[in-house]
């Protein structure tokens, strides 16, 4: 990498699986932008979402830190002024910083006492508590993508988006990065979509659903599905719930949903088309690095569930690609198996940036990245579910803990009054849709994989309540 200092760009979406790509096979969508970034830069198969869920995630992104080091709830956390963000740092290398799209950090919406979520997207947050960023667009979480609305600056009241909000704010990015500016500039494009309420232009929805045929992952059972959210409740007739429905009837309730899904995400990808030819014609003698990611995944009907918080790949498996078009930014045409997780964002994008940030429990993978450094050594990360403060909700007795190595998955279950026990154990290699658990079946292999979280929850510092397996 030269001397001057690149463009950054992250792009992240919400609740986008990995495997909800063409670039994994996925036969149901298209998503030729994507794949193309792929072929001609990086992409790691094996990035986690260490926490899989919209606010642990962004608190570790932004921070560098673990959820459980702060004990960030799946919903309803403010990030605490004191905390140093990642725009900061970026700040500290030199940068033009700029956050544009959804936060997700402030309100305590969802939660007992918490926020409605109408005053959550009409609440403007306070620059206290989003610290690090020059220029300020954003909103806190859910809007409709129809009517969503933003806070610019340091106004009080919102300004409306026109037409659909995964358009509107990537035409706001393109503006932005289309600025001359001295300094090179780092933006973050937080997209809402394809988080529910799966909504999308009758134009992409009618694109998916004329090829038909479609193919689901084996592990999905529509019939097992017990929490649908409450827009898909309007399919249903004869006013039963959606829990009341089976057979196919229930089956086509699921389609239409994911087609929606899955029409949320070509939008995504034909919006990528456009802003890359945007990063294109306004280089000016400084490249840009551009990251694409996303929070979480979806579990899309996989293992009887939707939405995410589960130690399954379709919950914690996600996108993670970086390209340029200078490939002494970013060394093209390659992909990486080592395991990936949230907190190794935060280092390796100070690292892009020219900076360090040591202190930090991740990895920076910045000379891996640019081809001039080697990669560094792991064996498995560290995952997790820290608390859930919602009293109807899975995990709110009980929280897991887990790691992924590059072909094994393992996961506990338990709370310091009762206990915590062996829950999930797979082989990824042989099994890759996580379909025969093996607790129970491989004691050798069992012990070995608990005695490696128990080393990853120590080097973390965290003080979950797992012991040693007895003989």
């Amino acid at each position: 990498m030269g001397t001057a200092r690149p463009n950054i760009v992250v792009v992240l979406v919400d609740q986008l699986r990995r495997h909800a790509l063409s670039l994994y096979g996925d036969n149901n969508l298209r998503t030729p932008v994507i794949d193309r970034m792929a072929r001609e830069g990086l992409v790691f198969d094996t990035m986690c979402a260490t926490f899989p869920s919209c606010v642990p995630f962004r608190f570790s992104f932004l921070t560098g830190e673990y959820a459980h080091s702060r004990m960030v709830p799946s919903l309803g956390y403010r990030l605490s002024p004191a905390e140093r963000t990642l725009g900061e740092a970026m700040q500290g290398c030199g940068y033009h910083t700029g956050y544009l799209g959804k936060w997700h950090l402030y309100s305590l919406y969802g939660i007992v006492g918490g926020q409605t979520l109408q005053e959550a997207n009409r609440t403007p947050i306070p620059a206290s508590h989003r610290r690090g960023f020059a220029d300020w667009q954003g909103f806190e979480l859910r809007n409709d993508f129809y009517d969503t609305h933003l806070f610019e600056g340091e106004a009080d009241q919102p300004v409306p988006l026109e037409g659909y909000q995964t358009d509107a704010l990537f035409q706001r990015a393109r503006d932005w990065l289309s600025v001359p500016r001295d300094d090179p500039s780092f933006l973050i494009l937080s997209v809402e979509a394809p988080h529910p309420p799966f909504t999308a232009p009758e134009e992409a929805i009618q694109k998916v659903t004329s090829r038909g045929n479609y193919a689901w992952r084996p592990n999905v059972d529509v019939q097992a599905i017990r929490a649908f959210p409450p827009e898909w409740q309007k399919m249903a007739q004869d006013g039963r719930t959606l829990e009341e429905v089976t057979g196919k009837e229930r089956q086509a309730i699921f389609v239409a949903n994911m087609q929606i899904y899955y029409a949320m995400i070509e939008e995504i990808d034909r919006n990528m088309g456009a802003l890359l030819e945007t990063v294109k014609a306004t280089a000016s003698g400084r490249e840009t690095i551009v990251m694409f990611l996303s929070d979480h995944g979806e579990l899309g009907g996989s293992h009887g569930m939707l939405g995410k918080g589960e130690p399954f790949e379709e919950s914690i498996g996600v996108p993670l690609m970086l390209w340029s078009s200078d490939p002494d930014l970013v060394a093209p045409g390659r992909r990486c198996d080592m395991p990936l997780c949230t907190e190794d964002l935060f280092p390796t994008l100070v690292g892009l940036g020219g900076g360090a940030a040591p202190d930090l429990p991740g990895l920076d993978l910045s000379g891996f990245v640019t081809g001039q450094g080697a990669l560094p050594d792991r064996d498995a990360v560290l995952l997790e579910f820290t608390a859930e403060l919602r009293p109807n909700r899975r995990y709110h007795d009980e929280t897991w803990r887990g790691l992924r190595t590059r072909d094994a998955k393992y996961a506990v279950i338990g709370n310091a009054h009762d206990g915590v026990r062996p829950w999930m154990l797979y082989d990824l290699s042989r099994d890759p849709y996580e379909q025969h658990n093996l607790v129970g079946e491989d004691p050798a292999r069992l012990r070995d994989m608990h005695n490696l979280l128990m080393r990853l929850l120590a080097e973390a510092g965290d003080d979950y309540p797992i012991t040693a397996l007895q003989s």
